[in-house]
């Protein structure tokens, strides 16, 4: 079952959701795309990294990649993972089942890639903060849940949907 915190702010909110509890716990992008039946870019990954004060949580589509270079100019500092009982302290999850929304305290700033953008009106998902639980949601409702602070382009390696003028 999804994460207590997740579910009772999802349920305070007008947001339109799913919860989809799996078998067993998602392993990698390629599992959970398994599991949930769906491509790599409707996965809303989150990715945990320290900042001078607190945590930098990235939320990015499944098929994006985090250029360390674009990292450090954005946030003017190098990328370093959250040893676990960090990410603990942060995010009140374990690795593997970070879910950005309802994150405990104010010290960790929800940043989403671009590589989301593609999905304002449609479902991606997220992790629902167990091992075995996902969230979906449409980025555009995402956005707004987990308090994010801006969109950033920090990422590669995701298809950049063709604009059509």
């Amino acid at each position: 079952m999804a994460a207590e915190r997740v579910v009772k702010l999802l349920e305070r909110q007008s947001f339109t959701y799913e919860i989809c509890d799996c078998e067993r716990d998602f392993e990698s992008t390629e599992d959970s795309m398994e599991l949930l039946g769906i491509p790599a870019e409707r996965i809303a990954k989150t990715l945990v990294f320290a900042a001078p004060i607190g945590a930098n949580v990235i939320i990015l589509s499944g098929d994006a990649k985090i250029d360390a270079g674009r990292y450090e100019k954005q946030f003017k500092v190098k990328r370093v993972v959250l040893d676990e009982e960090d990410l603990m302290d942060y995010t009140g999850c374990r690795p593997g089942a970070v879910s950005p929304i309802a994150l405990p305290g104010k010290r960790a700033k929800v940043y989403m890639d671009i590589s989301i953008k593609r999905f304002m009106e449609e479902y991606v998902y997220t992790s629902g903060g167990t091992g075995n639980s996902a969230v979906g949601i449409t980025g555009r409702d995402l956005y707004e849940v987990t308090g994010c602070r801006q969109w950033i382009d920090i990422c590669s390696g995701w298809k950049r949907e063709e604009k059509s003028e």
